[in-house]
């Protein structure tokens, strides 16, 4: 199935308007100071009214979107959103470059090609400093592709493991009260544990640490993304009271960059250590975590690996030294084995039967993941129409 041709349709879409906000808190030192390092406000307290600053625009104003599309030889089309905006010109010129950079690379490939297809962009993410999200992007379309040709979800195409998986949810608030109260409510709400991103300082995070156990009982997995919010000694004191609360892991207690600190922590702790979700995000997985893994510096991967082929080769990798990753693709997740949990932004219930697909929609609820599966096939894109509404055919 060879692609013959890669075509960018720049759509209208629905008028909207703009805003910028600092609701996303701001960076301050970490409470009660001691890590003498930085961390994310909004993790141990509430913004102040003074704090915020806001710019919005409630004027709609037409917007535009940049659809890529693959089309191949047997009728067949890979396809995804690639971009979007309010200036059509730049959509335009987005997809000039693709034509120009990536296209060529594409061109007279089989579609089925997928490790060729992902190895040369890998590349070319290099010299063309395109960063992670033409790999990502192109791959991801192409395995929805081979899916629909197939005529089954991607985890099965890659091998399905399992069909479903356990599910937790991630908790907030600014207290310790509100904290708690959150974790209570996600265990009634049926997932099977929580995770917090509480940057209170080592102290008052052991005294959340004990509340949330005593809260939600031994049978509930509890973890703590501490994103990057302690120094050694700090991570290590939290590590060890949270092995005394039995917590399931401690995520990112130092930057990615710390290699030799994240190797002393894992083997100070019993505890497991996850680390390498900023090192994964700005492109470097999978192969970013071999040396992580042959030195020990972490127990779990993160999984950010470029692409669904990317993410299989990180797991695979993580699996041949008895490691764990965590996240990624539902699809990558219920092909492996070794990633234990799924983190979900919520209950995600079985949608309408109309809307389900031999292709797999992504279900969360009674405490597991899942993919709700039919015979029904996708309806393909009608190009035909496509092409009259848009607005630039690059």
């Amino acid at each position: 199935m060879l692609i013959k041709d890669v075509k960018l349709y720049v759509r209208p879409g629905a008028p909207a308007g703009r805003s910028a906000s600092s609701r996303l808190g701001t960076i301050e030192k970490t409470p009660p100071g001691v890590s003498n390092i930085y961390t994310h406000s909004l993790g141990f307290r509430r913004q102040q009214p003074s704090e915020l600053v806001e710019y919005k625009d409630d004027t709609k104003k037409p917007t535009y979107s940049l659809l890529l599309r693959l089309a191949t030889d047997k009728g067949m089309s890979a396809f995804t959103t690639y971009g979007s905006g309010f200036h059509p010109d730049d959509l335009e010129w987005q997809a000039k470059s693709f034509k120009a950079t990536i296209a060529p690379m594409l061109l007279g490939v089989d579609a089925f090609d997928r490790e060729y297809i992902w190895q040369r962009l890998w590349v070319a993410q290099r010299f063309f400093y395109t960063g992670r999200g033409v790999v990502d992007t192109v791959d991801n379309m192409l395995w929805n592709l081979a899916a629909r040709h197939a005529r089954m979800p991607i985890y099965k195409l890659l091998g399905g493991y399992r069909d479903k998986i356990p599910a937790y949810r991630n908790i907030g608030g600014a207290s310790i009260d509100e904290l708690v109260a959150d974790a209570v409510k996600a265990k009634q709400q049926g997932f099977k544990g929580c995770k917090d991103h509480a940057y209170r300082g080592p102290k008052e995070y052991v005294e959340l640490a004990r509340e949330l156990r005593a809260a939600v009982g031994d049978d509930f997995e509890l973890m703590h993304d501490a994103v990057w919010s302690y120094d050694f000694d700090d991570a290590v004191r939290v590590g060890r009271a949270l092995e005394r609360y039995n917590y399931s892991w401690i995520e990112e207690p130092l930057m990615d960059y710390d290699l030799m600190g994240a190797k002393k922590l894992c083997a100070a702790l019993d505890l497991p250590v996850m680390a390498m979700e900023w090192v994964g995000a700005i492109g470097g997985q999978p192969y970013s975590a071999s040396a992580y893994l042959a030195l020990e510096a972490t127990d779990i991967v993160r999984q950010r690996a470029v692409g669904i082929t990317g993410q299989i080769k990180l797991a695979q990798l993580a699996e041949s030294f008895g490691r764990s990753v965590h996240g990624g693709d539902p699809h990558v997740i219920l092909a492996i084995k070794n990633d234990p949990i799924y983190e979900a932004g919520g209950w995600s219930t079985r949608p309408n039967p109309s809307e389900v697909t031999f292709t797999g929609t992504t279900v969360v609820e009674n405490g597991y993941m899942y993919m709700a599966v039919s015979d029904r096939e996708p309806e393909e894109p009608n190009w035909d129409e496509i092409a009259k509404q848009a607005v630039a055919i690059i």
